[in-house]
């Protein structure tokens, strides 16, 4: 698949995506994953999270409810105003700021750094991810912990569909077409949402499917050592499941 723009991230999280995509959560997720983070990373009142490409908050908004002083950051517009209107009405305090993650520059500031939802390879070149690792093992203080969630792309190639929908409660259809660059290692997709009243809207994004072997060598360079590697929100082994779920602290 041809033709999706190196920086298909700016702007692509600001409609159908937001309207749709980032709803489509299966229930139980969110609390599934807020306990899974508080017990591998014993996450407890008054410890400092970053929430790096946080969204609408999904995530950082439980955390905050239990006590966490987490801040949230984000290059979509949209999704940080979703955010700060969900903090408010759930009367917490929620720090939000609308960057782009290369450009992080806290030093030694957080405990734990997150990074869920395959929200990391979106970068044309490595490089640029090699840049995000640097400022997260920065923005660390010696011994906090860096939590990476990306796609597992053993799993995904053993379980690739090229064309598939779905629809949703107002009858707006979804129709991801998908391919899978094995050269440049890169998972892309169009996505192309079909109202109820026929108009369309179209969606496009690349995502760069690294192996865990090489996002562990990716974040030793960055002085980050994994001690702690799943393949589910479920807790199953690595290689067990279709994600890659990935602890690392910072040394020192």
């Amino acid at each position: 698949m041809s033709g999706v723009p190196e920086d298909w991230y700016d702007g692509f999280f600001e409609g159908a995506w937001l309207d749709y995509a980032s709803r489509d959560v299966r229930p139980g997720w969110t609390e599934q994953t807020v306990e899974f983070l508080v017990e591998q990373l014993e996450l407890r009142e008054g410890a400092r999270v970053l929430d790096l490409a946080c969204g609408r908050g999904r995530v950082a908004i439980p955390l905050a409810e239990r006590g966490v002083c987490v801040t949230g950051l984000d290059l979509s517009a949209r999704s940080l105003e979703l955010a700060r209107l969900q903090a408010e009405d759930a009367g917490i305090e929620l720090e939000l700021i609308r960057r782009d993650m290369r450009e992080l520059d806290a030093v030694e500031t957080y405990d734990v750094v997150l990074n869920l939802f395959s929200s990391f390879g979106y970068f044309h070149e490595q490089a640029d991810d090699e840049l995000v690792v640097a400022a997260v093992a920065r923005a660390l203080v010696p011994g906090g912990a860096f939590f990476l969630d990306t796609i597992n792309p053993v799993a995904l190639a053993a379980a690739f569909v090229a064309r598939d929908w779905r629809e949703f409660d107002d009858g707006t259809v979804l129709v991801e077409e998908r391919s899978y660059d094995h050269l440049r290692g890169r998972d892309e997709a169009t996505w192309t949402f079909v109202g109820p009243d026929g108009g369309r809207s179209e969606l496009r994004h690349s995502l760069r499917a690294y192996t865990a072997p090489e996002l562990v060598a990716m974040l030793d360079r960055a002085g980050l050592e994994v001690d702690g590697a799943w393949g589910s929100w479920e807790g199953a082994e690595l290689g067990e499941g279709h994600r890659t779920l990935l602890r690392a602290r910072k040394r020192g």
